[in-house]
């Protein structure tokens, strides 16, 4: 008689994935495309980023919005992979979570990110993403994706189509202009008066549009302008909602209201209006940094 010998199953080692691969299945491209050293790890995705925006008052190695950037980009290809086929789909986030950590990771540290679909049909996706730094949980994000054929796109969007923005030479996503910055009583804003087409680089092809990450990360830096000027925060939670895309050219308004506030917790209610349109808002919490010294 031999002894019984139990089956271990055998690790399953990441597989890379090319870029080339997902790019021709989905509507972003390089800049604001930014994902590296991508492979799947069973049905999950796997990719690295590192902030590109200056630094600011926020804490972490990378600021909630560009994170959530990454993420929502991370969570659109996992679902691409998952489709029956290769063809080219816009995968417009709708609706978004946000739940964020404090961690002790620097500045510009590597962060990894893994996607994982929670769902999928012909019209929607949903994918949650978490995010580690420094072996650290840093964020998890869940996002739900309307899906819409190239051709389907096309239609809906036709009058904003500009044929030239296609190549995009730009290395990282520019910074957007200054535009004016006021407030009165609990409410900051922030205008600028034209949107340029180097904003939307890489968002979407031939449709230049503002992505809703820079959208709210915009929200989220004028809600900490009213904690103070450099005074350190991080984004405990967040949620979003988009109702329409801010296109090149057009006007726009960034406002963030006060509607709470326990030290060291502060919430907000934000919107983005884009030539008198709400394109999106969020309901956002920012947690003051406590000094014990």
């Amino acid at each position: 008689m031999f002894p019984s010998v139990i089956p271990m199953p055998c690790p399953v080692t990441p597989q890379p994935v090319h870029p080339a691969e997902l790019l021709r299945r989905i509507c972003v491209r390089p800049p604001y495309f930014a994902l590296e050293h991508l492979h799947l790890d069973g049905q999950d995705l796997l990719a690295e980023v590192q902030a590109e925006l200056p630094q600011s008052a926020e804490l972490g190695p990378i600021q909630g919005a560009e994170l959530s950037r990454h993420a929502a980009i991370a969570g659109l290809c996992v679902a691409a992979l998952a489709q029956p086929d290769d063809q080219r789909r816009y995968y417009l986030a709708q609706r978004a979570r946000y739940r964020g950590f404090v961690g002790d990771a620097p500045y510009g540290s590597r962060v990894t990110l893994r996607a994982t679909l929670l769902g999928l049909t012909r019209r929607e996706a949903t994918a949650r993403i978490q995010a580690v730094a420094g072996g650290q949980p840093l964020a998890e994000v869940e996002v739900q994706y309307t899906i819409l054929t190239d051709n389907a796109f096309a239609r809906l969007f036709r009058s904003r189509e500009r044929p030239e923005f296609v190549a995009q030479t730009l290395d990282r996503m520019p910074l957007l202009p200054e535009g004016h910055v006021s407030h009165s009583g609990d409410t900051w804003r922030r205008h600028i008066s034209e949107v340029p087409a180097a904003a939307c680089a890489g968002h979407f092809e031939r449709y230049p549009a503002m992505p809703v990450a820079i959208l709210m990360g915009q929200l989220s830096q004028l809600a900490g302008l009213s904690l103070g000027e450099g005074q350190p925060f991080w984004i405990p939670q967040a949620t979003v909602e988009t109702q329409d895309f801010c296109w090149a050219g057009e006007s726009v308004t960034f406002e963030a209201q006060a509607t709470a506030a326990q030290e060291p917790l502060h919430h907000f209610a934000c919107r983005a209006v884009a030539s008198d349109r709400t394109v999106g808002q969020t309901q956002l919490t920012l947690q003051r940094r406590v000094s014990f010294e």
